[in-house]
């Protein structure tokens, strides 16, 4: 099930790890600061129109089905995702090719504003109550595995191409790969099942006809609790896990291959704790384990930081294995969280665009706010910025029911 969200974060791994290479190929500049900066712009454009995808997504999901709906935002995101790989360069057709690359990240952003939070909602009303959380954790798995090809992908492509060779076209072959991908997934999409609790409202008549408006009207506080908890979700893990590898090779000096070895061995641990984070909020409560994952970050972001800027290799390690332990803590609990805490009749409306609105903000420009940081105020100045999101999120947590009780049944 979670084999879209794969693609999906494939192809957003790839873009952030060529982010100088794309952002030169796009738009006029042989600064691969400043192509890095414009790509990071295009990204967050991208990220942006998730609300827009998340409402017409969640309308669909929540009166026709989430099935139905799955089929449709994958269909979309192979496509793009496929024409990027495409797509003639600056040099060939001028200010068109920006313009048609922008486009298509925009496009790109409102298929997977009902992508990743419609995952999450299938598999947490197809999951068993007492198994629920971990259930949910592979929705964040397979975002993780996509991040890890895509690693695994520049690195090969960095050391059996030529460096002018990548530029030229080698860079394309993540994107028509995974597009090419795309067309297996949708085919597996083609025989899901819908959910019992979609399956149980249907039955009952209960489908509503204006969800979107119904969520935002019967259930703000859920969809404000959302909000707040994707202020340290999106920033954390964009932070380290998408932005991590150039924020060292440009700000720190860190050699580029060194930074992505380091990072696929952390994905790959990452695989085992995030399904175990989700198995403890089972067992403990979710509201406990997010406590002290919002609690670490606001404690241990500046030592962090502070580990990374001696530019020794085994202390980056260090630093970054922490934070791989945090966000595993967070990815493992705070999906099941936002599902459990939004009514089933409004559900794929009210997480779709509550969700991606967070992601949007804080995720889709997480990249550039710390690249701006880090130029404007020092390496450091990042860890402020996550120890903020985190205060925010902690209100947010404070605020979900006593112990955060599993529900039993999600109609």
């Amino acid at each position: 099930m979670s084999s879209g969200n794969i693609l999906e974060w494939f192809d957003f791994g790839i873009f952030i790890f060529l982010a100088p290479v794309i952002g030169q190929q796009f738009f006029p500049t042989h600064d691969p600061l400043t192509a890095s900066i414009a790509a990071y712009a295009v990204f967050a454009v991208g990220f942006l129109c998730r609300p827009l995808g998340g409402i017409f997504f969640g309308h669909r999901g929540d009166t026709r089905g989430r099935a139905n709906t799955l089929r449709l935002s994958i269909l979309l995101i192979t496509s793009t995702t496929f024409l990027v790989g495409l797509l003639p360069t600056y040099h060939t057709i001028g200010i068109l090719s920006s313009i048609l690359f922008v486009l298509l990240r925009i496009a790109q952003g409102i298929s997977v504003g009902g992508e990743y939070s419609g995952v999450m909602v299938y598999l947490a009303e197809s999951a068993p109550a007492k198994h629920r959380g971990f259930i949910t954790s592979f929705a964040a798995t397979g975002a993780n595995i996509g991040f890890l090809l895509a690693t695994f992908a520049v690195m090969l492509l960095q050391n059996y191409l030529a460096s002018d060779v990548f530029d030229r076209w080698g860079w394309r072959l993540p994107f028509l790969l995974a597009g090419s991908m795309g067309s297996v997934v949708l085919y597996y999409r083609l025989h899901l099942q819908e959910t019992p609790a979609y399956t149980a409202l249907k039955l009952q008549n209960r489908l509503s006809r204006s969800p979107f408006l119904i969520a935002l009207t019967k259930s703000p506080r859920q969809l404000l609790r959302i909000l707040g908890l994707t202020c340290m979700s999106a920033t954390f893990y964009y932070v380290f896990f998408g932005y991590m590898t150039n924020y060292l090779e440009n700000f720190l000096g860190i050699k580029a291959h060194i930074a992505l070895l380091l990072q696929s061995v952390l994905l790959i641990a990452m695989l085992v704790l995030v399904p175990l984070a989700g198995y403890l909020g089972d067992r403990l409560g979710r509201k406990r384990m997010l406590l002290f994952t919002v609690l670490s970050i606001i404690l241990l972001a500046l030592p962090c930081f502070y580990l990374l800027q001696t530019k020794a290799i085994l202390l980056i390690a260090v630093a970054w294995s922490v934070a791989t332990i945090i966000s595993s803590g967070d990815q493992g609990n705070s999906l099941t969280t936002v599902v459990e805490n939004c009514p089933a009749e409004v559900r794929y409306s009210g997480i779709a665009f509550s969700y991606n609105v967070g992601m949007a903000i804080f995720g889709g420009t997480a990249p550039l706010i710390v690249s701006l940081l880090s130029k404007q105020f020092g390496a450091i100045a990042p860890a402020y910025y996550l120890i903020v999101m985190a205060m925010v999120s902690l209100v947010a947590i404070l605020s979900l029911p006593p112990r955060n009780k599993n529900v039993a049944v999600l109609i």
